[in-house]
Protein backbone atom coordinates (compact mmCIF):
# COMPACT_ATOMS: atom_id res chain seq x y z
CA UNK A 1 0.00 0.00 0.00
CA UNK A 2 1.59 3.32 -1.10
CA UNK A 3 1.42 5.98 2.08
CA UNK A 4 1.56 9.79 2.06
CA UNK A 5 1.65 12.10 4.26
CA UNK A 6 0.76 16.05 3.84
CA UNK A 7 0.48 19.06 5.81
CA UNK A 8 -2.37 22.09 5.59
CA UNK A 9 -3.09 25.18 7.47
CA UNK A 10 -7.24 24.33 6.83
CA UNK A 11 -8.64 20.39 4.87
CA UNK A 12 -12.11 20.44 3.83
CA UNK A 13 -13.88 17.04 3.54
CA UNK A 14 -16.35 16.70 0.99
CA UNK A 15 -16.24 18.97 -2.25
CA UNK A 16 -20.15 19.22 -2.55
CA UNK A 17 -21.60 22.81 -2.31
CA UNK A 18 -20.79 22.99 0.95
CA UNK A 19 -17.30 22.02 0.45
CA UNK A 20 -16.64 23.82 -2.68
CA UNK A 21 -17.16 27.09 -1.20
CA UNK A 22 -15.49 26.37 2.08
CA UNK A 23 -12.39 25.37 0.53
CA UNK A 24 -12.31 28.37 -2.56
CA UNK A 25 -13.21 31.01 -0.31
CA UNK A 26 -10.67 30.03 2.29
CA UNK A 27 -7.87 29.49 -0.08
CA UNK A 28 -8.78 33.02 -1.89
CA UNK A 29 -8.32 34.61 2.02
CA UNK A 30 -4.75 33.19 1.67
CA UNK A 31 -4.62 29.59 3.18
CA UNK A 32 -3.19 26.58 2.48
CA UNK A 33 -6.26 24.52 1.70
CA UNK A 34 -6.61 20.68 1.11
CA UNK A 35 -10.24 19.60 -0.70
CA UNK A 36 -10.43 15.63 -0.72
CA UNK A 37 -13.76 14.42 -2.57
CA UNK A 38 -14.71 10.89 -2.59
CA UNK A 39 -15.74 11.27 -6.30
CA UNK A 40 -13.56 11.17 -9.57
CA UNK A 41 -15.26 15.22 -9.91
CA UNK A 42 -16.43 17.90 -8.13
CA UNK A 43 -19.82 19.25 -7.45
CA UNK A 44 -21.46 16.80 -5.36
CA UNK A 45 -25.76 17.08 -5.40
CA UNK A 46 -25.00 20.00 -8.27
CA UNK A 47 -23.86 17.57 -10.71
CA UNK A 48 -27.09 15.24 -10.43
CA UNK A 49 -29.85 17.00 -12.74
CA UNK A 50 -31.20 19.49 -8.85
CA UNK A 51 -32.15 22.87 -9.07
CA UNK A 52 -31.03 25.46 -6.91
CA UNK A 53 -33.78 26.41 -4.67
CA UNK A 54 -33.53 29.01 -2.22
CA UNK A 55 -32.10 32.34 -3.52
CA UNK A 56 -35.40 33.51 -3.37
CA UNK A 57 -37.66 33.31 -0.15
CA UNK A 58 -41.82 32.61 0.11
CA UNK A 59 -42.35 35.98 -1.26
CA UNK A 60 -39.27 36.37 -4.36
CA UNK A 61 -37.53 38.54 -2.43
CA UNK A 62 -33.43 37.63 -2.56
CA UNK A 63 -32.16 35.88 0.49
CA UNK A 64 -28.88 34.76 -0.52
CA UNK A 65 -25.90 36.01 -2.62
CA UNK A 66 -22.40 35.48 -1.93
CA UNK A 67 -20.45 32.58 -3.31
CA UNK A 68 -23.84 30.69 -4.33
CA UNK A 69 -24.43 33.92 -6.46
CA UNK A 70 -20.64 33.88 -8.03
CA UNK A 71 -21.09 30.73 -9.24
CA UNK A 72 -24.47 31.08 -10.68
CA UNK A 73 -23.07 34.03 -12.70
CA UNK A 74 -20.34 32.44 -14.12
CA UNK A 75 -22.59 29.16 -15.05
CA UNK A 76 -24.88 32.08 -17.04
CA UNK A 77 -21.49 33.33 -18.45
CA UNK A 78 -21.52 30.34 -20.70
CA UNK A 79 -25.57 29.60 -20.82
CA UNK A 80 -25.30 26.95 -17.90
CA UNK A 81 -27.88 28.38 -15.91
CA UNK A 82 -31.37 29.93 -16.30
CA UNK A 83 -30.64 32.48 -13.21
CA UNK A 84 -33.17 32.42 -10.85
CA UNK A 85 -37.15 32.45 -11.27
CA UNK A 86 -39.54 32.99 -8.97
CA UNK A 87 -42.26 29.82 -8.23
CA UNK A 88 -45.43 29.36 -6.64
CA UNK A 89 -44.00 26.26 -5.14
CA UNK A 90 -40.58 26.44 -4.97
CA UNK A 91 -40.05 30.09 -3.48
CA UNK A 92 -37.71 30.05 -6.84
CA UNK A 93 -35.64 27.59 -8.96
CA UNK A 94 -32.51 28.06 -10.50
CA UNK A 95 -31.76 25.37 -12.84
CA UNK A 96 -28.41 24.53 -14.34
CA UNK A 97 -26.42 22.18 -16.28
CA UNK A 98 -25.23 19.69 -14.59
CA UNK A 99 -22.02 18.76 -16.24
CA UNK A 100 -20.96 21.99 -17.17
CA UNK A 101 -20.83 22.64 -12.81
CA UNK A 102 -18.21 19.81 -12.91
CA UNK A 103 -15.50 22.08 -15.44
CA UNK A 104 -16.09 25.52 -13.34
CA UNK A 105 -15.91 23.86 -9.69
CA UNK A 106 -12.64 22.77 -11.28
CA UNK A 107 -11.59 26.30 -13.13
CA UNK A 108 -12.37 27.82 -9.30
CA UNK A 109 -10.37 26.00 -7.02
CA UNK A 110 -7.54 26.19 -9.60
CA UNK A 111 -8.06 29.90 -9.71
CA UNK A 112 -8.29 30.26 -5.89
CA UNK A 113 -5.28 27.89 -5.37
CA UNK A 114 -7.06 24.84 -3.59
CA UNK A 115 -5.38 21.53 -3.78
CA UNK A 116 -7.56 18.92 -4.62
CA UNK A 117 -7.54 15.14 -3.85
CA UNK A 118 -10.10 12.81 -5.27
CA UNK A 119 -11.37 9.15 -4.39
CA UNK A 120 -10.61 9.21 -1.12
CA UNK A 121 -13.04 9.20 1.58
CA UNK A 122 -12.02 9.02 5.58
CA UNK A 123 -11.10 6.37 7.27
CA UNK A 124 -10.01 7.47 10.92
CA UNK A 125 -9.04 10.36 12.72
CA UNK A 126 -6.85 10.99 15.71
CA UNK A 127 -7.57 13.49 18.34
CA UNK A 128 -5.16 15.12 20.93
CA UNK A 129 -6.20 17.30 23.69
CA UNK A 130 -9.72 18.24 22.18
CA UNK A 131 -8.22 18.88 18.56
CA UNK A 132 -8.35 16.25 15.82
CA UNK A 133 -4.57 16.69 15.13
CA UNK A 134 -4.54 13.82 11.70
CA UNK A 135 -7.26 12.58 9.18
CA UNK A 136 -6.67 9.15 7.45
CA UNK A 137 -7.96 9.00 4.01
CA UNK A 138 -8.38 6.13 2.11
CA UNK A 139 -8.44 5.07 -1.99
CA UNK A 140 -7.41 3.00 -4.69
CA UNK A 141 -5.11 0.96 -1.63
CA UNK A 142 -3.63 4.48 -0.81
CA UNK A 143 -3.36 5.58 2.65
CA UNK A 144 -3.39 8.98 3.13
CA UNK A 145 -2.29 11.17 6.38
CA UNK A 146 -3.36 14.56 6.66
CA UNK A 147 -2.48 16.81 9.51
CA UNK A 148 -4.33 20.28 9.61
CA UNK A 149 -4.77 23.11 11.86
CA UNK A 150 -8.32 23.47 11.27
CA UNK A 151 -10.58 20.79 9.43
CA UNK A 152 -14.46 21.73 7.86
CA UNK A 153 -16.71 18.46 7.39
CA UNK A 154 -18.74 19.29 4.65
CA UNK A 155 -19.19 15.32 3.66
CA UNK A 156 -23.39 15.61 4.18
CA UNK A 157 -23.41 12.74 5.99
CA UNK A 158 -20.95 13.72 8.76
CA UNK A 159 -18.12 11.24 8.40
CA UNK A 160 -15.05 13.19 9.68
CA UNK A 161 -17.27 14.11 12.59
CA UNK A 162 -18.60 10.89 13.07
CA UNK A 163 -15.18 9.02 13.01
CA UNK A 164 -14.10 12.28 15.86
CA UNK A 165 -16.85 10.78 18.02
CA UNK A 166 -18.84 13.72 18.31
CA UNK A 167 -22.47 13.58 19.25
CA UNK A 168 -25.34 13.45 16.52
CA UNK A 169 -28.85 13.14 16.07
CA UNK A 170 -30.70 11.27 12.93
CA UNK A 171 -34.14 11.42 11.55
CA UNK A 172 -37.48 11.88 13.64
CA UNK A 173 -39.90 10.58 15.60
CA UNK A 174 -39.61 6.92 17.91
CA UNK A 175 -38.69 5.48 15.23
CA UNK A 176 -35.89 8.19 13.65
CA UNK A 177 -37.19 8.14 10.24
CA UNK A 178 -35.11 9.54 7.45
CA UNK A 179 -36.63 10.93 4.35
CA UNK A 180 -36.05 9.07 1.47
CA UNK A 181 -33.22 9.64 -1.17
CA UNK A 182 -33.36 9.67 -4.59
CA UNK A 183 -31.78 7.88 -7.87
CA UNK A 184 -31.59 11.09 -10.08
CA UNK A 185 -31.39 10.59 -13.88
CA UNK A 186 -32.27 12.43 -17.46
CA UNK A 187 -34.01 12.17 -19.67
CA UNK A 188 -34.09 13.13 -23.98
CA UNK A 189 -36.35 13.40 -26.54
CA UNK A 190 -39.09 15.01 -24.08
CA UNK A 191 -42.01 17.60 -25.92
CA UNK A 192 -42.96 19.17 -23.37
CA UNK A 193 -45.53 21.18 -25.55
CA UNK A 194 -47.47 18.16 -25.43
CA UNK A 195 -47.14 17.50 -21.43
CA UNK A 196 -48.59 20.96 -20.71
CA UNK A 197 -51.41 20.84 -23.45
CA UNK A 198 -52.80 17.67 -21.82
CA UNK A 199 -52.48 19.73 -17.91
CA UNK A 200 -53.73 22.58 -19.56
CA UNK A 201 -56.98 20.42 -20.16
CA UNK A 202 -56.66 18.50 -16.73
CA UNK A 203 -55.83 21.33 -13.78
CA UNK A 204 -56.43 18.14 -11.77
CA UNK A 205 -53.27 17.09 -12.55
CA UNK A 206 -51.63 19.69 -10.88
CA UNK A 207 -53.40 19.35 -7.37
CA UNK A 208 -51.21 18.56 -4.22
CA UNK A 209 -50.21 14.91 -3.59
CA UNK A 210 -50.95 15.55 0.04
CA UNK A 211 -52.69 18.30 2.37
CA UNK A 212 -49.51 20.01 3.84
CA UNK A 213 -48.23 21.20 0.85
CA UNK A 214 -48.74 24.53 -0.06
CA UNK A 215 -48.88 25.88 -3.01
CA UNK A 216 -49.89 29.48 -4.31
CA UNK A 217 -52.08 30.25 -7.44
CA UNK A 218 -50.09 30.15 -10.99
CA UNK A 219 -48.61 26.86 -10.68
CA UNK A 220 -50.17 25.63 -13.94
CA UNK A 221 -49.05 25.20 -17.91
CA UNK A 222 -49.41 28.67 -18.33
CA UNK A 223 -46.61 28.95 -15.92
CA UNK A 224 -44.20 26.05 -17.23
CA UNK A 225 -45.32 27.61 -21.02
CA UNK A 226 -43.70 30.98 -20.06
CA UNK A 227 -40.17 30.12 -19.17
CA UNK A 228 -38.31 27.25 -19.91
CA UNK A 229 -36.77 27.68 -16.29
CA UNK A 230 -39.26 25.05 -14.11
CA UNK A 231 -39.44 22.28 -11.76
CA UNK A 232 -42.79 20.31 -12.54
CA UNK A 233 -44.35 18.16 -9.88
CA UNK A 234 -47.77 17.01 -10.89
CA UNK A 235 -49.73 13.85 -12.55
CA UNK A 236 -51.12 13.59 -9.43
CA UNK A 237 -54.16 11.85 -10.88
CA UNK A 238 -52.47 9.84 -13.07
CA UNK A 239 -49.97 8.29 -10.19
CA UNK A 240 -53.42 7.98 -8.02
CA UNK A 241 -54.93 5.92 -10.51
CA UNK A 242 -51.88 3.80 -11.24
CA UNK A 243 -51.33 3.34 -7.70
CA UNK A 244 -55.12 1.79 -7.50
CA UNK A 245 -54.41 0.15 -10.08
CA UNK A 246 -51.49 -1.43 -8.92
CA UNK A 247 -49.42 0.22 -11.66
CA UNK A 248 -47.04 2.70 -9.76
CA UNK A 249 -43.73 1.81 -10.11
CA UNK A 250 -42.71 4.15 -6.86
CA UNK A 251 -44.57 4.63 -3.75
CA UNK A 252 -45.02 8.39 -4.34
CA UNK A 253 -47.89 10.67 -5.38
CA UNK A 254 -46.67 12.39 -8.24
CA UNK A 255 -43.52 12.92 -10.71
CA UNK A 256 -40.99 15.46 -10.33
CA UNK A 257 -39.07 16.61 -13.66
CA UNK A 258 -36.64 19.52 -13.70
CA UNK A 259 -36.34 21.07 -17.10
CA UNK A 260 -32.27 20.90 -18.32
CA UNK A 261 -30.93 23.93 -20.45
CA UNK A 262 -31.38 21.61 -24.41
CA UNK A 263 -34.53 20.96 -25.97
CA UNK A 264 -35.86 17.69 -24.59
CA UNK A 265 -33.89 17.08 -21.88
CA UNK A 266 -35.27 16.44 -18.14
CA UNK A 267 -33.68 15.57 -14.70
CA UNK A 268 -36.03 13.36 -12.70
CA UNK A 269 -36.39 13.52 -9.18
CA UNK A 270 -38.85 10.80 -8.90
CA UNK A 271 -37.66 8.02 -7.67
CA UNK A 272 -37.82 6.92 -3.90
CA UNK A 273 -36.24 4.79 -2.00
CA UNK A 274 -37.97 3.98 1.75
CA UNK A 275 -36.11 3.11 4.81
CA UNK A 276 -32.76 3.89 3.58
CA UNK A 277 -29.95 4.95 5.90
CA UNK A 278 -27.16 6.64 3.51
CA UNK A 279 -24.46 6.13 6.47
CA UNK A 280 -24.93 2.25 6.62
CA UNK A 281 -23.57 0.48 3.56
CA UNK A 282 -25.63 -2.07 3.11
CA UNK A 283 -28.95 0.38 2.81
CA UNK A 284 -26.95 2.40 0.95
CA UNK A 285 -26.28 -0.81 -1.53
CA UNK A 286 -29.73 -1.26 -1.57
CA UNK A 287 -31.02 1.73 -2.39
CA UNK A 288 -28.40 2.34 -5.40
CA UNK A 289 -29.69 -0.70 -6.75
CA UNK A 290 -33.14 -0.30 -6.25
CA UNK A 291 -32.93 3.06 -7.23
CA UNK A 292 -31.67 1.97 -10.71
CA UNK A 293 -34.11 -0.52 -11.34
CA UNK A 294 -36.74 2.07 -10.52
CA UNK A 295 -35.32 4.06 -12.89
CA UNK A 296 -36.13 1.50 -15.52
CA UNK A 297 -39.64 1.20 -14.72
CA UNK A 298 -40.12 5.23 -14.11
CA UNK A 299 -39.54 5.29 -18.07
CA UNK A 300 -41.88 2.82 -19.07
CA UNK A 301 -44.55 4.21 -17.10
CA UNK A 302 -43.25 7.66 -18.43
CA UNK A 303 -43.47 6.33 -22.15
CA UNK A 304 -47.17 5.00 -21.73
CA UNK A 305 -49.29 7.02 -19.69
CA UNK A 306 -47.72 10.99 -19.94
CA UNK A 307 -48.16 12.36 -23.16
CA UNK A 308 -45.15 14.48 -24.35
CA UNK A 309 -42.74 11.11 -23.58
CA UNK A 310 -43.70 8.62 -26.09
CA UNK A 311 -40.30 8.78 -27.50
CA UNK A 312 -38.15 9.90 -24.01
CA UNK A 313 -34.91 7.69 -23.27
CA UNK A 314 -33.15 7.85 -20.34
CA UNK A 315 -29.24 9.39 -21.42
CA UNK A 316 -27.61 8.63 -18.04
CA UNK A 317 -28.42 7.98 -14.40
CA UNK A 318 -26.53 10.15 -11.37
CA UNK A 319 -23.39 8.07 -10.47
CA UNK A 320 -24.78 8.85 -6.40
CA UNK A 321 -27.84 8.71 -4.88
CA UNK A 322 -29.33 11.94 -3.72
CA UNK A 323 -29.57 11.98 -0.11
CA UNK A 324 -31.71 14.28 1.56
CA UNK A 325 -31.09 13.27 4.55
CA UNK A 326 -28.62 11.77 7.56
CA UNK A 327 -26.66 12.91 10.45
CA UNK A 328 -27.01 16.31 12.10
CA UNK A 329 -24.00 16.79 14.55
CA UNK A 330 -23.84 18.69 18.19
CA UNK A 331 -22.51 22.87 17.43
CA UNK A 332 -22.24 25.46 19.95
CA UNK A 333 -25.97 26.16 19.20
CA UNK A 334 -29.13 24.42 17.59
CA UNK A 335 -31.32 25.75 15.46
CA UNK A 336 -35.16 25.01 15.97
CA UNK A 337 -37.82 24.97 13.87
CA UNK A 338 -39.59 27.29 16.43
CA UNK A 339 -37.39 29.91 15.43
CA UNK A 340 -37.16 29.20 12.27
CA UNK A 341 -40.67 29.66 11.65
CA UNK A 342 -40.68 32.64 13.72
CA UNK A 343 -38.22 34.26 11.00
CA UNK A 344 -35.77 35.26 13.93
CA UNK A 345 -32.59 36.50 12.94
CA UNK A 346 -29.99 36.22 15.81
CA UNK A 347 -27.26 38.51 15.67
CA UNK A 348 -24.39 35.83 15.10
CA UNK A 349 -26.08 34.81 11.91
CA UNK A 350 -23.92 33.92 9.04
CA UNK A 351 -26.40 33.94 6.39
CA UNK A 352 -30.41 33.33 5.79
CA UNK A 353 -32.33 30.32 4.64
CA UNK A 354 -35.79 31.56 3.35
CA UNK A 355 -36.49 28.31 1.71
CA UNK A 356 -39.34 26.45 3.09
CA UNK A 357 -39.29 23.39 5.21
CA UNK A 358 -39.83 20.28 2.91
CA UNK A 359 -39.94 16.97 4.75
CA UNK A 360 -40.40 13.97 2.51
CA UNK A 361 -42.25 11.27 4.84
CA UNK A 362 -40.53 7.77 4.74
CA UNK A 363 -43.41 5.96 6.31
CA UNK A 364 -45.82 7.24 3.35
CA UNK A 365 -45.90 8.85 0.00
CA UNK A 366 -46.56 12.51 1.73
CA UNK A 367 -44.47 15.35 1.44
CA UNK A 368 -44.78 17.64 4.56
CA UNK A 369 -44.41 21.49 3.80
CA UNK A 370 -44.60 24.17 6.24
CA UNK A 371 -43.85 27.66 5.28
CA UNK A 372 -41.06 29.99 5.78
CA UNK A 373 -42.97 33.38 5.76
CA UNK A 374 -39.34 34.97 5.99
CA UNK A 375 -35.96 33.89 5.97
CA UNK A 376 -34.72 33.18 9.37
CA UNK A 377 -30.88 33.27 10.11
CA UNK A 378 -28.47 30.50 10.82
CA UNK A 379 -26.21 30.98 13.56
CA UNK A 380 -22.35 30.80 13.58
CA UNK A 381 -22.21 28.56 16.23
CA UNK A 382 -24.23 25.75 14.38
CA UNK A 383 -21.07 25.14 12.22
CA UNK A 384 -18.77 25.21 15.32
CA UNK A 385 -18.62 21.52 16.89
CA UNK A 386 -19.43 21.89 20.77
CA UNK A 387 -16.81 18.91 21.29
CA UNK A 388 -13.47 19.85 18.74
CA UNK A 389 -11.98 22.92 18.87
CA UNK A 390 -10.41 22.49 15.76
CA UNK A 391 -13.55 21.28 13.40
CA UNK A 392 -16.37 23.29 11.85
CA UNK A 393 -19.39 22.01 9.96
CA UNK A 394 -20.87 23.05 6.74
CA UNK A 395 -23.78 21.68 5.03
CA UNK A 396 -26.65 19.40 6.23
CA UNK A 397 -24.69 18.05 8.74
CA UNK A 398 -24.61 21.25 10.47
CA UNK A 399 -26.67 21.55 14.39
CA UNK A 400 -30.21 21.77 13.46
CA UNK A 401 -33.35 20.04 14.37
CA UNK A 402 -35.22 17.65 12.49
CA UNK A 403 -37.90 20.01 11.25
CA UNK A 404 -34.98 22.78 9.84
CA UNK A 405 -33.39 19.95 7.63
CA UNK A 406 -35.95 20.63 5.50
CA UNK A 407 -34.87 24.44 4.84
CA UNK A 408 -31.34 24.77 5.35
CA UNK A 409 -30.41 21.58 3.10
CA UNK A 410 -30.70 23.31 -0.31
CA UNK A 411 -27.64 23.68 -2.29
CA UNK A 412 -27.69 27.50 -2.36
CA UNK A 413 -28.23 27.77 1.76
CA UNK A 414 -25.35 25.14 1.84
CA UNK A 415 -23.10 26.91 -0.05
CA UNK A 416 -23.74 30.33 2.27
CA UNK A 417 -22.89 27.85 5.07
CA UNK A 418 -19.32 26.89 3.57
CA UNK A 419 -18.70 30.59 2.74
CA UNK A 420 -19.16 30.88 6.32
CA UNK A 421 -17.42 27.98 7.64
CA UNK A 422 -14.64 28.97 5.59
CA UNK A 423 -13.99 32.76 7.02
CA UNK A 424 -14.74 31.43 10.33
CA UNK A 425 -11.60 28.80 10.10
CA UNK A 426 -9.63 31.85 8.37
CA UNK A 427 -10.01 34.14 10.81
CA UNK A 428 -9.20 31.49 13.70
CA UNK A 429 -6.25 30.47 12.10
CA UNK A 430 -5.17 34.28 12.09
CA UNK A 431 -6.07 34.58 15.48
CA UNK A 432 -4.53 31.26 17.05
CA UNK A 433 -7.70 30.82 18.81
CA UNK A 434 -10.51 27.68 18.84
CA UNK A 435 -12.92 27.97 15.93
CA UNK A 436 -15.61 28.46 18.95
CA UNK A 437 -13.37 31.86 20.02
CA UNK A 438 -13.56 33.83 16.44
CA UNK A 439 -15.59 37.05 17.07
CA UNK A 440 -18.47 36.47 14.86
CA UNK A 441 -18.69 40.35 14.22
CA UNK A 442 -15.25 40.06 11.90
CA UNK A 443 -16.97 36.62 10.45
CA UNK A 444 -19.80 39.08 9.52
CA UNK A 445 -18.23 41.61 8.40
CA UNK A 446 -15.79 39.75 5.88
CA UNK A 447 -19.23 38.01 4.17
CA UNK A 448 -20.43 41.15 3.79
CA UNK A 449 -17.64 42.52 2.19
CA UNK A 450 -17.96 39.35 0.09
CA UNK A 451 -21.71 39.84 -0.78
CA UNK A 452 -23.02 37.17 1.42
CA UNK A 453 -26.79 38.35 2.42
CA UNK A 454 -27.39 38.31 6.50
CA UNK A 455 -30.64 39.94 6.35
CA UNK A 456 -32.89 41.44 3.77
CA UNK A 457 -33.44 45.31 5.27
Amino acid sequence: MKRYSLKYEITVVGAGPAGLAAAITAARMGKRVLLVEKNGFLGGNMTLGLPLLGFLDENGKRCIAGFGEELVTRLKETGSSYDHRFCPKHNSVTNINAEDVKILAIEMCREAGVDVLLHLEVSGVELTHGKIKKATFYGKCNELTVESDIFIDATGDGDLAYLAGCSYDKGRGERNELMPPTVMFTIQGVDDTKLFDYVAAHPGEMRAACSTIDTKPGYDADYFRSDPNYVFVGMTELFTRLKKEGKCPVDRGNMIIINGLHKGEMYVNTSRLLHTDATDILSLSAAELEGHMQVKALLKTFREYVPGFENAYVSSIAPNLGVRESRRFKGIRTVTGEEALMGLIPDDTICLSGYKIDIHKDSETATLFKTVERPFGVPYGSLVSAEIDNLMFAGRCISVDEDVIGSVRVMPCCMAMGQAAAVGAVLAHNGGVSVAEVDVSEVREELLKNNAMLSQD
